[in-house]
């Protein structure tokens, strides 16, 4: 898969993919770090999704669909 087969794709469906990426590694990374946190599994899993906004949002916020 090269940029130009992501970028042909309609600007929904490129949020669609880069939100389950995003919420997909967030989630895990979470789960996989909650003892070092200290927390319940469910709540590392929560933790990480909320981090795997941030990229999301930079990446959004760097679109010329939603700044015009």
């Amino acid at each position: 898969m090269s940029a130009g087969w992501f970028h042909s794709k309609p600007f929904a469906t490129r949020l669609i993919i880069v939100a389950t990426v995003c919420d997909i590694t967030g989630a895990s990374f979470g789960y996989a770090v909650h003892p070092q946190l200290g927390v319940d599994p469910i709540m590392g899993v929560v933790y990480g999704l909320i981090a795997g906004t941030i990229p999301l949002g930079i990446w959004l916020s760097m679109q010329p669909e939603v700044r015009s």
